[in-house]
């Protein structure tokens, strides 16, 4: 049986400025891989997350080491917040939508995982765009 995709849209208070980019994660089933391990780290990791994230919705064109907003060969992008922790996004129109996410410690990740996260985004993306429109 497939499981439902649905999208949370996590609010942006207005005291971090105006609302450049609406940020959403996936939820498969009853699940997001997103949440999921961003519950399981420190308050102070969770408040650096949240951190780049606003800044990510509000900033124009925010820069930051720990943001790739395309990997290469890859029309998606990640955070690094932390050595070894990833958070996989991708950009819809004016959407970032948090699809998944990796605890890698040891060696870098290969282009067979990017290519398997890349699957997953592409029914994400597809999901989407079925629910709120083109996004292109």
């Amino acid at each position: 049986m497939k499981k439902k995709i649905f999208f949370q849209q996590l609010p942006i208070p207005s005291r971090y400025g105006k609302t450049i980019h609406n940020v959403y994660f996936a939820v498969e089933g009853d699940k997001s891989a997103v949440m999921t391990n961003y519950n399981r780290l420190p308050k102070d990791d969770q408040g650096a997350v949240r951190a780049i994230i606003v800044k990510m919705a509000t900033v124009e064109d925010f820069k930051s080491d720990r943001v790739k907003w395309n990997l290469k060969s890859y029309n998606y992008g990640e955070i690094r917040p932390f050595p070894h922790r990833f958070f996989f996004f991708q950009k819809c129109g004016n959407n970032l939508i948090f699809f998944d996410y990796c605890l890698k410690k040891t060696n870098s990740l290969n282009d067979a995982f990017y290519k398997q996260i890349n699957k997953r985004k592409k029914k994400y993306e597809e999901e989407f765009e079925k629910k709120y429109g083109s996004t292109r």
